[in-house]
């Protein structure tokens, strides 16, 4: 069941998005609607982590698909429920489009949805206006350092 699907377009390059996805420990500097984050090894297909939401417990999650500069798919499980969250990129002249889609599956997928859909639609235009502002930081510092050498 998609939950939302919501796309942004940025100046940040792909590569400038993908430090900021990649930078797992540092996720909720971006993403308010988390305590921590944290990743067992590296960015890559496989890789276990877990996520401590606002307000609830700890999230066990696994990268199930890392196609670097181009998408990540992550899950989460929740009671009977996979929460999953594709990330993707893509480079048209100057700009680049993010996109998010998350999605929900399973027999409470439902229920879920009901008890924390809503949250998931309202909040992620602005974790992820959060996480552009974060990435064309980046890609503003690298020209600094690029114009004083």
């Amino acid at each position: 069941m998609l939950i939302v699907k919501y796309s942004i377009e940025t100046k940040a390059t792909p590569e400038a998005v993908w430090k900021v996805w990649a930078d797992v420990d540092n996720w909720n500097t971006w993403d308010h609607g988390i305590d921590s984050s944290t990743i067992f090894g590296p960015f890559a297909t496989g890789t276990r982590g877990k996520v401590k939401p606002k307000g609830a417990g700890e999230v066990h999650t696994l990268l199930t698909y890392v196609e670097p500069m181009k998408v990540f798919i992550d899950e989460a499980k929740l009671p009977f429920t996979r929460l999953i969250f594709t990330h993707t990129l893509s480079r048209s002249g100057k700009k680049t489009l993010v996109s998010h889609q998350i999605e929900m599956k399973g027999p409470l997928a439902l229920l879920f949805s009901y008890l924390i859909g809503r949250d998931l639609k309202k909040n992620l235009p602005r974790e992820m206006s959060a996480m552009i502002r974060k990435a064309e930081g980046i890609v503003i510092e690298q020209d600094r350092l690029e114009n004083h050498h």
